[in-house]
């Protein structure tokens, strides 16, 4: 079994996500208790309080979560097949069925498809999940931003694109398809 890990760093993310749910519900917050003057009944206020509590905890809860989720990524070659685990994504790609494998330098490289998000995760600075070529042909994707891409094109329904720290050395493990990796 040989693992390739792809290490992201969900900073990007985690501000996307308290930004979006934790900031802009607690300014809305902050607006009613300004208002609070035209809300009668100490009660009514003590239940505003709760709800805001129950809410933010709620908010707090899913976007740890969901940062969880989507940082535990790698590829892992045991049993003749390529494992893909990218958030809650996984796919399997077996390794008989690797027919070229590409390393593309970035996202304005010639070599790198025109994508269309059609179902996965997209944060700042992450990407998982299902896109499609021009040609209709689907391809699963696991890329951090900064990490060098690979393109694993494939005999089954889908490719693969890849964003490893050590895209050579995965590259030269694919194609060669060794028996250590067949275990």
């Amino acid at each position: 079994m040989h693992v390739f890990p792809i290490k992201t760093v969900p900073w990007r993310a985690f501000a996307a996500g308290v930004g979006a749910l934790t900031v802009a519900p607690i300014a809305l917050i902050g607006l009613v208790i300004a208002l609070a003057g035209a809300i009668p009944g100490w009660l009514t206020v003590l239940l505003l309080a709760l709800l805001i509590g129950f809410m933010l905890a709620t908010q707090i809860a899913l976007v740890v979560l969901a940062l969880y989720a989507a940082t535990r990524n790698e590829v892992t070659l045991r049993g003749g097949t390529m494992h893909l685990k990218g958030g809650e994504f996984h796919e399997r790609v077996p390794l008989d069925s690797v027919m070229r494998v590409q390393r593309i330098s970035g996202a304005d490289d010639p070599a790198m498809p025109s994508l269309k998000w059609r179902n996965g995760i997209a944060l700042p600075g992450f990407r998982v999940g299902w896109y499609q070529r021009p040609d209709e042909r689907f391809v699963f994707v696991i890329r951090a931003s900064r990490a060098p891409m690979l393109y694993v094109g494939t005999n089954i329904r889908f490719d693969v694109l890849l964003g490893v720290d050590d895209a050579p050395a995965l590259g030269q493990r694919l194609l060669a398809n060794r028996d250590c990796d067949r275990d």
